[in-house]
């Protein structure tokens, strides 16, 4: 029986995605004596625009303009480049972080300052949505009233000013509006709901965190090289289902302390490490179960459980009832 491909990391998905195999969309390309600018245009409708950017200077560079009139609502994805970019909106200093997302609103006539390091690569992928459209989105939402508000007196918003990690499922979502190779309504309709569940995940986010706001200062801050440990760590227990560990063996293992472990990887994942580890097993357990005529014993120690009786309480607990019951039905 052959093995099934682990799920892919977000590494490996942000390689996927800038693979040109996938590129379906209209290319720009040009260079001057400052840099190598790209950008391919995704799609293009009355609610939503969105474009990927691929860019890098020849030297330091500030980029100095001012905006005009702006209709739309700013999602950025930063999915390459230097650890952090830097900018200034009218004096205000501001930051966005590597391989995390934002949402954003500038009004016009802002004076604007952008910092980039010479020869970095900088990639990351803009959905621009129209305010009208947004509006229409959050206006039930508690959780994006003074986001809105801001916007509607033509002030500078960010929904979440810290940024919010890329997630897998996010970035899962971002590789299909990529790979879509229909056309007219159909590739339409798919962009467009896509987009809006993309919306939507960052929408009830939100709202967790307003229901949170009492506890708001326990929230861990996770830096860049603290993602790109957890990201190993996550990769370690998809490639090792076998292997049990403590908090402890990973925390010496991949140079991160226990407490970043712990809550930075739930932050990042959705899910404890042991939690998630669990999942994993489960999901292999129940490939096991429908597609082999290996014997619960041998399912059990082929996932590294001591006995079969201790996998058979981890999957009732997972799946809601045991092994044999699921088999037979």
């Amino acid at each position: 029986m052959g093995e099934r491909a682990p799920e892919k990391t977000i590494t490996k998905q942000i390689l996927d995605f800038f693979s040109e195999d996938h590129d379906h969309g209209v290319h720009e390309f040009f260079s001057n004596d400052l840099g190598k600018f790209e950008t391919l245009n995704l799609y293009k409708g009355d609610e939503f625009l969105m474009k990927e950017y691929r860019y890098s200077y020849y030297e330091d560079y500030t980029m100095k303009f001012r905006t005009e009139d702006i209709d739309y609502i700013e999602l950025s994805f930063f999915l390459g480049g230097a650890d952090v970019i830097r900018d200034s909106v009218n004096g205000r200093p501001g930051e966005y972080k590597l391989l995390h997302h934002y949402i954003y609103f500038t009004p016009g006539n802002a004076d604007i300052e952008i910092y980039f390091q010479k020869e970095v690569c900088y990639k990351n992928l803009d959905i621009y949505v129209s305010r009208d459209y947004f509006h229409k989105l959050a206006e039930d939402s508690k959780a994006l009233q003074h986001f809105i508000e801001k916007v509607d007196q033509e002030k500078q918003a960010s929904l979440f000013p810290e940024g919010l990690p890329i997630t897998p499922q996010m970035m899962g979502i971002l590789l299909e509006i990529k790979k879509c190779t229909l056309d007219g309504f159909y590739r339409d309709y798919f962009i467009r709901s896509k987009i809006l569940n993309l919306l939507l995940l960052i929408f009830e986010f939100a709202k967790n965190q307003s229901e949170e706001e009492p506890v708001a200062k326990t929230k861990t801050s996770i830096n860049t090289s603290e993602i790109h440990k957890l990201m190993e760590v996550r990769e370690f227990i998809e490639d090792n289902l076998k292997s049990f560990y403590t908090i402890e063996q990973l925390s010496l293992k991949f140079g991160i302390n226990e407490f970043k472990l712990k809550n930075g990887f739930k932050a990042l994942f959705g899910d404890g490490v042991f939690h998630y580890a669990s999942k994993l097993r489960m999901k292999e357990a129940l490939y096991l179960l429908k597609n082999s005529d290996f014997s619960i014993k041998e399912i059990a120690y082929h996932l590294g459980y001591a006995s079969p009786s201790s996998f058979s309480v981890a999957f009732k607990n997972e799946v809601g009832v045991g092994p044999s019951y699921y088999r037979k039905h």
